[in-house]
């Protein structure tokens, strides 16, 4: 996606944050001034209890219509849950971290001064980051539910905290694996730093086009994780009844013997990036690369 020069800016904030609202209000003060419009989501207009008569306030499918980037203040939960809600608008996200560090998130409050002159310039870079669509292909009970997108992953998981997850998964439809442990990730690359990692899979570069399959707690040593190409269509019948939870935000339980499927998305997400090898910089800070062992 080609940089554009940046005239109209949406901000959504992180739900339940009311504490943020000095920060937005100096990002606002400082886009205001450098001759930026500022279109905030209603629900952060509320959380906030600012004036809607001196803030432009609105839904989120306008101001993914109407802005040239959409700003994502809070931490990576939010960046996912933005990413997510703009599926399909073609809009930049630019995530600023009001927290601890994030790892999908690329500036601090403190860096917006600096910042807002190069995106009116068009100084900036965007890259397209696979996303993730799930759904329900077929249930014996569970009724027809629109489809899930996911950023970071798709989460396969038992039922309650005692038992296990009981899966055939099937590639294109053909039948490749029975699957019985107490989760199964299905991650993109961008995710594959996340809750991937943790289960032991591998690292991939956040803009190649593959899909990761990693069991949790597998009851068998033959299963290892795995790493697909984006082409693949790939279905899970459940043998026992289990959840499907998308980027760990949203949760939704499946019946014994329905049919999932998840393939890669049709659109991607527009992430910003500001600097020039950002992602190794941040697996550099995140994992505590390349320093000498004393």
């Amino acid at each position: 996606m080609e940089s554009k020069r940046v005239q109209k800016i949406g901000i959504i904030l992180r739900p339940h944050s009311a504490h943020i609202k000095p920060i937005f209000l100096d990002i606002k003060e400082r886009l205001d001034s450098a001759g930026i419009a500022v279109m905030l989501e209603h629900s952060g207009t509320k959380m906030l209890e600012l004036d809607t008569n001196k803030i432009s306030s609105h839904d989120m499918k306008h101001i993914c219509e109407e802005s040239d980037m959409l700003f994502s203040i809070g931490g990576d939960g939010t960046l996912l849950s933005v990413a997510r809600r703009a599926y399909g608008h073609n809009i930049a996200i630019l995530g600023i971290n009001s927290g601890r560090l994030g790892y999908l998130t690329v500036a601090t409050p403190n860096e917006i001064a600096e910042i807002i002159p190069r995106l009116k310039k068009g100084e900036y870079t965007t890259r397209n980051h696979l996303m993730l669509e799930g759904y329900v292909e077929e249930s014996p009970s569970l009724e027809t539910i629109q489809p899930l997108f996911a950023l970071n992953e798709f989460l396969l998981s038992r039922a309650g905290f005692s038992g296990m997850l009981e899966l055939e998964a099937y590639i294109d439809g053909m039948l490749f694996n029975h699957y019985r442990l107490d989760g199964l990730l299905v991650a993109t690359p961008t995710g594959s730093s996340a809750y991937n990692i943790s289960a032991g899979g591998s690292v991939v570069y956040p803009y190649c086009r593959n899909v990761l399959l990693t069991p949790i707690c597998a009851h068998s040593l033959s299963q290892r994780p795995l790493i697909l190409n984006d082409e693949f269509c790939i279905a899970f019948r459940f043998k026992t009844s289990g959840s499907l939870i998308c980027d760990g935000q949203q949760r939704i339980s499946i019946p014994q013997g329905s049919l999932i499927c998840i393939k890669v998305a049709k659109y991607s997400a527009i992430l910003t990036e500001l600097q020039p090898n950002f992602y190794f910089i941040r697996l550099r800070e995140k994992f505590g690369w390349g320093q000498y062992e004393s």
